[in-house]
């Protein structure tokens, strides 16, 4: 079903953005200097942060003056359950990620009067998030008053929206077969994704990333050699050395912008002229000059981990670099020019493809993906496999992955019980390459023998609104059932 106006939300650690598109226009909600909003809050005092651009601005001016409390990366901390004081009031981290979907909502409807209110939208998540973060970002969606009608895996919304922005290719892309690899390395997640277009589908193969070493971490490793340098430079011992939170923050800001400017010159320098340490009275200022030779140096080994990614993305897919016909890079990491050295030297130059409007591009293809409703399906069939290793298909290739198509409960029994367990074996039916098993479920019986059909297992199989396939189960021991979540299922669209 065709949607008015669809609306999509890329809510990113470092940046975030709302589109909307209305089947023949594709807008980007971006700041005045057409770029991303910052992943920035800015408390001051008063309960209602200033969020975005203006508040990564005054990060340098306010970071260490009393009254003022920024939070930045909250996308990386939305699993933490626990509390942040601010001012004496606790917040959780869904509440502070509330405060980025209320500001997208509300600058786009003071910007773009023309569009109607953002009360729904697909949501993009890395690879890697589990129930647990996809709740959080629904929750934090649904109190800023936007109603999340579906998840979509990053990269797989860029090539969305890098392939359906036009809208009158459409039907040129019904009969185009391409493999496509996207490598999105943004401030908080690396995600590979090996995306297949084949007449009229797009669906994913194959997915790798590192939910650790990103944009963020590039920062606090050049944050640590800048500090090794300066107590090297002034004699000071690492033993004991910290630095005040505001001044932390502070540093942080300025080696990311001195980071991102080394995608475009050989040299950069940071400097912090007033307080940046002080020991025994003295007072000490911060000169650090950094070339983009030494930058590379101390990130050398991560591209290397992140190229060896692009391959075991290739093995499992039983694809040659030759065999892609594109390569996206999405993210602000993967304009390192390092790593776009390496992407040339295994795809080729020309297949190697810098999005001009990668800031967005995620956003617009969730936006695309809800403004023609097209649900996600799964991609291989789920199997249980049996004791005399056949499969049974939980569900099949196609199920479209929303609570009303994927449910199932099955009834299985346990052919021995001696160990006084019941193995579930979930595998992933990958046609001529076999059968992958994909998690194993260790449910309770009674260890004493009877016969076979005396301990079973009663299994129920649902996909949740968050595209999260639950499981839980339940032997013969009373009260103790065994649940379970698989959130790394591949999936496609069907867009013919």
């Amino acid at each position: 079903m065709v949607q008015s106006m669809g609306f999509g939300i890329d809510f990113g650690t470092t940046n975030s953005v709302a589109a909307v598109f209305n089947g023949e226009e594709l807008t980007a909600f971006v700041d005045p200097n057409n770029l991303p909003h910052p992943s920035v809050l800015w408390y001051k005092g008063e309960p209602q942060p200033i969020v975005g651009r203006e508040a990564k601005k005054r990060i340098k001016d306010f970071g260490n003056t009393p009254g003022n409390k920024f939070i930045t990366s909250i996308k990386s901390q939305i699993h933490k359950q626990e509390e942040f004081e601010i001012f004496g009031k606790p917040y959780y981290t869904w509440q502070f990620a509330s405060e980025i979907f209320r500001f997208l909502k509300e600058d786009a409807k003071e910007r773009y009067p023309g569009y109607p209110d953002m009360m729904e939208a697909v949501v993009t998540v890395p690879l890697y998030f589990n129930g647990k973060q996809r709740k959080a970002i629904r929750k934090a969606a649904e109190r800023a008053g936007i109603a999340v009608k579906t998840f979509i895996h990053e990269p797989f919304a860029a090539v969305v929206g890098y392939l359906f922005a036009d809208p009158s290719q459409v039907e040129y892309l019904k009969e185009k077969r391409e493999n496509i690899l996207v490598f999105d390395w943004g401030g908080g997640t690396l995600d590979i994704t090996l995306v297949k277009l084949d007449s009229g589908t797009i669906y994913e193969v194959n997915n790798q990333g590192y939910p650790d070493k990103s944009g963020d971490y590039f920062d606090e490793l050049l944050m640590k050699d800048v500090i090794d340098t300066f107590q090297q430079e002034n004699g000071i011992t690492p033993h004991g050395f910290r630095l005040e939170p505001g001044i932390e923050s502070i540093l942080l800001h300025e080696v990311e912008f001195a980071k991102i400017d080394l995608s475009r010159k050989d040299n950069v320098s940071i400097l912090l002229a007033d307080g940046f340490y002080s020991i025994n009275g003295k007072r000490y200022p911060l000169f650090s000059d950094i070339s983009r030779r030494h930058f590379e140096t101390i990130i050398n080994d991560d591209i290397q981990d992140a190229m060896s990614l692009v391959d075991r993305a290739l093995h499992q897919a039983h694809l040659q670099a030759s065999q892609i016909n594109q390569v996206l890079l999405i993210g602000g990491t993967s304009r390192i020019p390092l790593l776009k050295k390496q992407m040339r030297n295994t795809f080729g130059t020309t297949k190697v493809i810098e999005i001009p409007n990668a800031d967005t591009v995620i956003a617009e293809g969730a936006a695309i993906i809800s403004f023609y409703d097209w649900p996600p399906e799964l991609v291989r069939p789920i199997c249980i496999q049996l004791s005399d290793e056949s499969h049974y298909t939980i569900f099949d290739k196609k199920t479209i992955l929303k609570p009303e198509f994927a449910q199932k409960g099955v009834v299985f029994f346990c052919t021995d019980n001696r160990e006084g367990e019941g193995r579930l074996i979930i595998t992933e039916n990958r046609g001529e390459q076999g059968h992958q098993v994909k998690e194993i479920v260790s449910v309770p019986v009674s260890n004493k023998l009877k016969n076979i059909y005396t301990e079973r297992v009663v299994a129920d199989f649902r996909v949740d609104l968050d595209v999260i396939l639950r499981i839980s189960a339940r032997g013969s021991v009373e009260g103790k059932a065994v649940y379970l979540d698989i959130h790394d299922l591949c999936y496609g669209l069907r867009f013919a």
